[in-house]
């Protein structure tokens, strides 16, 4: 007995340092993980700081002395920088579970075309949820997943989200080939087409401004055309375009967008929306500037980022055309937040969607002054005779809508 109590000090002193080594390793280990998920942070906040434009979901675990990265990301060339980004900045092994958009169970099919008049485009996989965007009729989509019957999609203006349905899937190849068809754009705001060249005939389906379909032919005072589905019928021709011809023509002028802006008064506001058949803010100036030739972001708060920035130090005082920004100014503690884009009729006056698609003023003077809108007043940006190197991009440079050399 007595050699065992002479014994226990060594057996508690033994216990003592084998508790401290593995509580050592596991704080390493920890802080291996935090530093990792802080460079996570720093990686997306320059890689993808738009969660709206850009998928970025990475999370580090520790698995013995190694950090696995689990998740997914925009494409294998942002996976390639994220890699290069953290093992310039760490010596921790990394291992790599990383998705890399688009999902490979998708296969070859990774292009798709808008087959309906507007798909909503949703922020989950679900009807239920919240409407991030709408895109028309001939709009060429990106696909990055597939979940219980949805598909994740990118828009041309680089939008993100859920639709149900509506879309063709294809092969590269051949959206190619589609994009290279000769088509017609749709150019009044909401009309039919038909099972026969004629206006009494059943009707396909609706279509809205902006909309674009395959020219297979001509018939008396209709165009023959074909649906990304490979449905046929015929559109009116005073409805529509050869858009080739059409997009030679077109042009963003004050005098044109301030024309286009007004034929959609009293359209209804609708979250989400990018039609005639119900608009939001943002969604409103979009399309008008489209049906001009121009592609903007899709938000106010991206759309804010575009063009260039006009005087209003001295009052405002806007060309016809200008983009009016409003919303809430920064202040300590708070950032500023762009809620809201109207498109300027030139000195105060500005048409906007905001309960419907209407004609207001930031003067006290006139009868149709807004209060609101004068009180949240942030900026104004010119679109017209901007380039692309202000981020403002032109039909005719994205040959995805369709050659423009049909």
């Amino acid at each position: 007995m007595p050699s065992l109590l002479r014994q226990r000090p060594r057996i508690s002193f033994f216990i003592l340092m084998l508790a401290l080594v593995l509580i050592s390793g596991c704080s390493t280990r920890h802080k291996d993980v935090a530093m990792i998920d802080d460079l996570l942070n720093e990686a997306k906040e320059k890689f993808a700081p738009d969660r709206r434009t850009a998928v970025f979901d990475v999370k580090p675990e520790q698995h013995g002395e190694v950090v696995t990265l689990k998740g997914e990301v925009h494409s294998p060339a942002m996976k390639a920088d994220l890699f290069a980004f953290l093992r310039e900045r760490t010596s921790v092994t990394l291992e790599d579970s990383i998705i890399a958009l688009p999902d490979s169970a998708l296969g070859t099919k990774t292009a798709g075309i808008v087959s309906v008049s507007v798909a909503n485009i949703r922020t989950k996989p679900g009807h239920a949820a919240e409407m991030g965007t709408q895109a028309i009729l001939g709009t060429p989509l990106q696909i990055l997943k597939k979940r219980r019957g949805w598909y994740y999609v990118q828009t041309p203006d680089a939008y993100l989200g859920w639709t149900s349905g509506h879309i063709v899937m294809m092969t590269p190849e051949e959206m190619k080939a589609w994009s290279d068809k000769p088509k017609i754009i749709v150019t009044t705001e909401l009309t039919f087409t038909h099972q026969r060249p004629e206006k009494t005939s059943q009707t396909v389906s609706d279509v809205v401004a902006g909309a674009l379909l395959a020219l297979k032919g001509q018939s008396g005072g209709f165009y023959e055309v074909e649906y990304p589905d490979g449905r046929t019928a015929f559109l009116p021709r005073e409805m529509g375009a050869p858009y080739a011809a059409w997009l030679d023509k077109v042009k963003d002028t004050p005098e044109t967008i301030v024309a286009t802006a007004k034929r959609f008064m009293g359209i209804p506001y609708f979250w989400g929306g990018t039609s005639a058949k119900g608009m939001d803010c943002s969604g409103f100036t979009k399309t008008v500037y489209f049906l001009n030739g121009v592609l903007l972001p899709r938000d106010a708060s991206q759309q804010v980022h575009v063009g260039e920035l006009v005087d209003t130090t001295g009052g405002i005082d806007l060309k016809p055309g200008d983009l009016l920004f409003f919303g809430s100014r920064e202040r300590p503690g708070h950032k500023e937040r762009v809620t809201h884009v109207a498109i300027s009729l030139g000195g105060k006056h500005f048409i906007h969607a905001s309960a419907d698609v209407r004609i207001n003023s930031l003067s006290p003077a006139d009868t149709d002054y807004s209060k609101d809108r004068d009180d949240g007043f942030l900026r104004a940006k010119r679109i017209i005779g901007v380039g692309e190197s202000a981020g403002v991009k032109r039909l005719k440079d994205l040959p995805y809508y369709g050659s423009p050399h049909e």
